[in-house]
């Protein structure tokens, strides 16, 4: 004889089935959240701003200097660095593990003045690159008597 399926047979179906539903969400999520972090990397900046320049730190470990791109408008720095990064860790005596990551890092800084761009200066050393840019109009600060 068949038996009836009865409305609590049928919500503890659909529960077991959301919650089947939500572990592979969480797991896909998880995956991808992994995926985002190992693979996109955006440079920390800092920018500083003088009386007579603009000076724009990028942070760019384990990039060489000959895989960066540099272009600076009027406006705005614009970066483009290739990555290649190989890492051996070693756990014990019988294992060793291989990591590699290779992509491209973009970032546009957006300059808080106008500046000069052919007169732009740049030095990259410690993984940081360091872009100097003097500004088209520069703050001159006079001392004022005061009556």
């Amino acid at each position: 004889m068949k038996r009836k399926r009865t409305i609590l047979d049928k919500k503890g179906f659909v529960e077991r089935m959301m919650e089947d539903t939500a572990r592979a969400i969480d797991g896909i999520s998880k995956d991808i959240g992994k995926s985002v972090i190992d693979y996109t990397f955006v440079p920390g900046k800092d920018i500083l701003e003088t009386d007579e320049s603009v000076i724009v730190h990028l942070d760019l470990p384990g990039i060489e200097k000959k895989n960066i791109d540099l272009d600076v408008t009027e406006t705005r720095v614009r970066i483009k660095a290739n990555f290649d990064i190989e890492e051996e860790i070693n756990r014990g005596s019988h294992l060793t593990l291989h990591d590699r990551k290779s992509g491209v890092v973009k970032r546009t800084v957006r300059l808080p003045k106008k500046v000069i761009p052919q007169e732009a200066e740049a030095e990259f050393k410690n993984g940081v690159l360091k872009v100097e840019i003097p500004k088209q109009e520069k703050t001159e600060s006079f001392k004022v008597k005061i009556r």
